[in-house]
């Protein structure tokens, strides 16, 4: 019985083989798609150009690098695969075994191809790209369809300038906006555009003079060609952004 439970003891000792080592690690990774993309990626150029010397190089300072260095599993298949610690932060492969880069790829698609972990981080990733894409071109949309209406401002008179009102917008909270305009000249139609080149306002703003109480609507449509001066917003007047047309 003795020799029995020591023959058991070793054999659960025993240590592991570099393939079991890959394989034990390629599931440690599972849980973060881009570091198992990224070496997959990586052991699959080096197979099919083993002589390239950028292939046996991995460079640990990179960003890109270190993110995966980070995630559990990334450096023990890369130990197990045969890559070397060596000067100023890079990992060398000096001696290539095509069986242990074949084990580790296959181990990496495994995963890619079935693991759980793999698939539901990999769908993530996949929806927030997506979602930053959508955000990224509705900033873009609208950064053209402010400078769209920057681009028929008036020029801005100089300060003291004769006739020049000073007119400031209230787009909500504590954020307030000055510029200048010619009161005899600008209309509300050149108001309306300066707002609508805000960042932060609506594309079809609707607008209220708070210059004096009570406050008084301002009509784009009818007002549209009507002065500032005109519309008792000189030489210094307010308006206040309330919705979207």
């Amino acid at each position: 019985m003795a020799m029995h439970r020591l023959a058991h003891f070793s054999a659960d000792r025993s240590p592991m083989t570099p393939t079991d080592r890959i394989a034990s690690a390629a599931q440690r990774l599972a849980h973060d798609s881009a570091a198992v993309d990224t070496l997959e990626a990586s052991f699959t150029k080096l197979l099919k150009e083993p002589h390239r010397e950028r292939f046996r190089k991995v460079n640990l300072r990179s960003p890109a690098m270190q993110r995966v260095a980070a995630v559990g599993g990334a450096m023990e298949i890369l130990h197990a695969t045969g890559w070397e610690h060596a000067p100023h932060g890079h990992l060398l492969l000096n001696t290539l075994e095509p069986r242990l880069i074949e084990a580790a790829t296959a181990a990496l698609q495994k995963v890619q191809a079935s693991h759980p972990g793999y698939l539901r981080d990999r769908e993530g990733r996949r929806a927030g790209a997506a979602r930053a894409r959508e955000s990224a071109e509705a900033a873009a949309a609208d950064l053209a369809r402010r400078q769209h209406f920057a681009s028929m401002l008036p020029a801005e008179p100089a300060e003291g300038a004769a006739g020049a009102a000073a007119i400031c917008v209230h787009l909500g909270g504590e954020k307030k906006v000055w510029r200048r305009f010619d009161s005899n000249i600008d209309t509300l139609k050149d108001l309306v555009h300066w707002v609508s080149s805000l960042e932060g306002a609506p594309p079809s703003p609707r607008l209220v003079n708070v210059t004096q109480s009570p406050s008084l609507p301002l009509d784009k449509e009818r007002q549209a060609g009507l002065s500032l001066h005109h519309l008792d917003l000189w030489p210094c007047g307010h308006v206040k952004l309330v919705e979207c047309a």
